[in-house]
């Protein structure tokens, strides 16, 4: 799948020492799911500071939701979603690609920027695992899992190379040596197998020093902003990664997710009587970089232009439920797009009147973003319309919204 990375199976950091052996390089495919799967599931009730990065290809750091109502203005409440639970087809992914020329370059100096700052941390972890801003500090270096714990229990004092308890360690950076730099098919960096190699300086309390030698060979991914996370480690004896390239996201973990990340799409175009500020954004807005949030953007500046005339006082979504469609990962870690319908009843209302209520059905595409496997955020990147055609014209440009932001 991935190259491999090296690690130890032994003390300090489960980590090895150089001279032991890299594993043989693979090819990267996508393994998220197996082609044209089904899932299906039943309703489911940051670092040490580093230099500036550059702005070369990331994974996006903040959802692009448009710019909030000002406080003190009536604002319609959040809609109540619930998820229908159904078997919906999940779409291989496609093959990463080695990234090569200025983009490579560019991450690259970026996790070199980065990895001082993870010895660093380590260190300052070391001195006392288990107190609690050390075992948070810990969660922002290593995403958990089998390699993490493995690495945790490395820094706990019996694993040192020496048992003085009066003895100072302090890791000292090597080299960093990448093996390979994958990206997604529209050219974000995904993940970076490297070699970190490294020593424990160790001063005993008589002031003599001495060093051991060590490596991990890991998987590093990008957190935004120049900040990375490793993921997983090589384990050279089972020639294979600890953690593997199993899916890191569930039908479950989907359809848990819909409704805290979709509620602010429906409250953006619903209206309750008062309300003092329009809901799309002026042209020009630091949000719209689509086609399709320039055209959502349209259709809501038209709701806003309806409000304004009194055509409505009122607007809201009742009976809103939501069911996964299909799910197209980029990567094993489960970021990639989610096609969701919805339906709901519209309900609208003039000043006085009656309300009238509109079923409608509409069918939604996310880019859900996650850089760990485990948090993750949805951004809108398209609509069906009611002829059968998507509002992005068939170019979600992934490429533009797979940035860092915010």
């Amino acid at each position: 799948m991935m190259t491999a990375v090296r690690r130890s199976t032994a003390l300090t950091l489960a980590l090895v020492a150089l001279a032991a052996c890299t594993a043989p390089a693979a090819t990267p495919s996508g393994t998220a799911s197996a082609t044209a799967s089904t899932a299906s599931s039943a309703p489911s009730a940051t670092l040490a500071p580093t230099t500036a990065p550059t702005v070369e290809p990331t994974a996006t750091t903040l959802v692009r939701t448009p710019e909030p109502i000002p406080t003190g203005s009536p604002q319609a409440a959040a809609p109540a979603i619930r998820v229908v639970s159904q078997a919906f087809p999940v779409v291989t992914a496609a093959p990463l690609i080695e990234v090569v020329g200025p983009y490579r370059t560019s991450a690259e100096a970026d996790l070199r920027r980065w990895v001082p700052g993870l010895l660093e941390g380590l260190d300052k972890i070391r001195v006392d695992p288990n107190e609690s801003s050390n075992r948070g500090l810990f969660d922002s270096l290593y995403v958990p899992g089998p390699y993490a714990e493995l690495i945790r229990q490395s820094l706990f004092p019996g694993s040192r190379p020496t048992a003085g308890q009066a003895d100072q360690h302090k890791f000292e950076l090597g080299e960093l040596t990448v093996q390979h730099m994958y990206a997604k098919p529209w050219g974000r960096v995904a993940y970076i197998d490297a070699t970190l190699s490294y020593a424990d300086r160790i001063t005993t309390a008589d002031g003599k020093t001495s060093s051991v030698q060590l490596a991990q060979q890991a998987r590093f991914v990008n957190q935004g902003h120049g900040m990375y996370k490793v993921i997983d480690g090589y384990d050279p004896t089972l020639g294979r990664w600890v953690d593997g390239e199993l899916p890191r996201w569930s039908a479950l973990a989907l359809e848990a997710e819909a409704p805290n990340q979709m509620w602010w799409f429906f409250q953006r175009e619903s209206y309750v009587p008062g309300e003092q500020y329009p809901h799309a954004g002026p042209p020009g807005s630091y949000w719209l970089v689509t086609g399709f949030d320039s055209a959502w953007n349209e259709s809501i500046a038209k709701l806003d232009a309806s409000y304004a005339k009194k055509e409505f006082t009122t607007r809201r979504f009742d009976d809103l439920t939501v069911r996964i469609s299909r799910f197209e990962p980029a990567t094993f870690l489960g970021d990639g797009i989610v096609t969701v319908v919805a339906n709901a009843r519209v309900v609208t209302a003039v000043a006085g009147g009656p309300e009238r209520s509109t079923p409608v059905t509409r069918t939604l595409r996310f880019y859900r973003i996650t850089r760990d496997g485990l948090n993750a955020n949805w951004q809108p990147v398209d609509e069906q319309g009611a002829n059968g055609a998507w509002l992005s014209g068939g170019n979600l440009e992934l490429a533009e919204i797979d940035q860092d932001r915010g």
